[in-house]
């Protein structure tokens, strides 16, 4: 008999900010949660650096190549890769890490009872079995109402130490997470809008943000490199009208 779901029958467990498993990156936010409820393996966050991979969930087929292949570079690079699994880009991102070997997490806008969206719980599983882990600040039970999704974002940008937008409208809600990525002190990047059809977010980035532009593999590998080296970034002000 075909075993399935053999991740999400984990037990939920939760993590107080006084412990040291608790993601420290999380404590430089002024609203950081205070108890965290997880499933898998939390303390790689703690053991190896982070990369936000996000995006639409309306994306074009260069923005799905894209976000696979960021994907497997990350995952490559030792880098845990995290979104908020959404379809789209987060989803191609989480496959592309998976499929070699890599650590993702998923932080959730709902109690991690519930997997949102339902159609990626197979890819939940999967991300469990491979040793990533399932976050949310709300505990079981809690349903993902959409105020729910912005305030998830403040810990997709908070948890990692680079934030990499792959295909994203203006209006997207992935803007979200870079507006907080942003006061967060984050460093941004995203691929460069002329690869792609729905970027007028990419745009944004590339010229208000003053994100670093991703053209290529190694352009991509070269902004993991910088993110490894570093202990803390500064970004940079700018003046926003």
């Amino acid at each position: 008999m075909e075993k399935r779901n053999l991740g999400l029958v984990q037990e939920i467990r939760s993590c107080r900010e006084d412990e040291p498993i608790y993601p420290k990156d999380l404590k430089t936010l002024k609203d950081y949660p205070r108890i965290l409820y997880y499933k898998g393996n939390i303390e790689i966050l703690n053991q190896q650096k982070s990369v936000a991979v996000i995006g639409s969930r309306k994306i074009s087929e260069s923005g799905g190549k894209l976000s696979y292949m960021a994907g497997t570079i990350v995952g490559k690079k030792g880098f845990n890769l995290v979104n908020g699994l959404a379809l789209g880009c987060d989803t191609e991102a989480l496959k592309g890490a998976l499929a070699v070997g890599g650590k993702c997490v998923v932080i959730l806008p709902c109690g991690i009872n519930e997997i949102y969206p339902k159609s990626n719980e197979k890819l939940a599983d999967k991300i469990l079995s491979q040793g990533g882990c399932l976050i949310s600040e709300y505990p079981e039970g809690t349903r993902p109402d959409k105020f729910r999704f912005v305030q998830r974002d403040r810990l997709q940008s908070g948890i990692a130490q680079g934030i990499l937008v792959v295909e994203a409208m203006e209006k997207s809600g992935t803007m979200h997470t870079v507006e907080y990525a942003r006061r967060q002190k984050r460093r941004l990047a995203c691929y460069y809008h002329g690869l792609l059809k729905y970027s007028t977010g990419n745009s944004k980035l590339e010229d208000l943000y003053k994100a670093n532009i991703i053209k290529t593999n190694d352009d991509l590998e070269h902004y993991l490199e910088t993110l490894s080296e570093e202990d803390q970034y500064t970004q940079l002000k700018f003046d926003f009208v």
